[in-house]
């Protein structure tokens, strides 16, 4: 227990503010630009071009509006997009469509065609990722998480992969770390792990 005298303080580091932001705009771009599709292209030997959407009219979803979330949107509004962002209580940041509350959730999740998972661990957000989030989400949707890795419901991911409801997933955060060598997410096709 803490004595009383002791204060606690929240530290935040802006290189991991930096390295949080390159991590979720590299894989926003990858999804977006459609970088798996012409990375199975290439394994297969085909020639085949995909249409491009502009930034504007791709819609993602910053799941957690906290300093690393809030510094996530503002980059990623920087380069165009269509960014909307979820927070337990009401945010406000330029550029960023705001959604609070489990009576925001639904609607936020109906919004993102990519979501970026940037939680804290709370008991109100474990398995928050699960089989009726991921069917709120367009179909073919992206995920990226990088919050904890209890948000996700492993099974659900897999089924939404299955099914084509998630067309893909950077994850850099798992239930058990490390990952251990048999888990399918190692060598799932639709999966990045970092």
């Amino acid at each position: 227990n803490r004595p009383g005298h002791v204060p606690v303080v929240r530290l935040v580091d802006p290189a991991f503010q930096t390295g949080m932001a390159e991590y979720v705009i590299y894989n926003v771009l990858r999804f977006h630009r459609r970088f798996p599709e012409y990375e199975d292209l290439q394994r297969s030997g085909l020639w085949v071009e995909h249409a491009q959407i502009p930034p504007s009219s791709r819609k993602i979803g910053i799941l957690g509006m906290g300093v690393l979330g809030s510094a996530c949107a503002e980059s990623l509004v920087a380069l165009g997009f269509d960014v909307s962002g979820w927070s337990r209580s009401p945010k406000s940041l330029p550029g960023v469509a705001g959604f609070h509350g489990s009576d925001g959730l639904t609607s936020f999740l109906h919004k993102s065609e990519i979501l970026v998972c940037l939680l804290p661990l709370t008991a109100e957000t474990e398995d928050v990722l699960n089989h009726d989030a991921f069917a709120a989400m367009p179909r073919g949707s992206y995920l990226i998480n990088a919050g904890r890795g209890r948000h996700v419901v492993e099974e659900d991911l897999l089924e939404a992969l299955g099914t084509g409801q998630i067309a893909g997933a950077a994850l850099d955060v798992f239930r058990t770390e490390p990952l251990p060598p048999d888990h399918p997410f190692w060598t799932h096709p639709k999966i990045r792990v970092t």
